[in-house]
């Protein structure tokens, strides 16, 4: 099987979460919420899971918009995760309008 991967960005709040996984979407990146990985610990259960190839671009978007989430690069074979790496933690709360 192929191994898998993809980013995983995670926020304490789903008002968060949506409104960013809009802001992705706004700027043709492929993403979507899913479930918090039950490895991970965040407030609201859920997350964005991305594309790795559109990192920087969301890194960019994140920056210019002031918004920090915790990052993750997950990868996994089929249903199996074979490793989950801490990529980043915010230092603060943004609030995204």
């Amino acid at each position: 099987m192929k191994v898998e991967k993809f980013l995983l960005l995670v926020s304490d709040s789903t008002h968060y979460v949506m409104k960013l996984e809009k802001l992705l979407q706004n700027s043709q990146i492929c993403c979507r919420i899913i479930p918090l990985p039950r490895e991970v610990s965040a407030g609201c259960g859920l997350s964005i899971r991305a594309e790795l190839s559109d990192k920087e671009i969301i890194e960019k978007i994140l920056k210019d918009n002031e918004i920090e989430v915790t990052k993750y690069l997950i990868e996994k074979e089929g249903l199996k995760k074979l490793s989950l790496i801490h990529i980043s933690e915010p230092t603060r709360r943004s609030y995204i309008s």
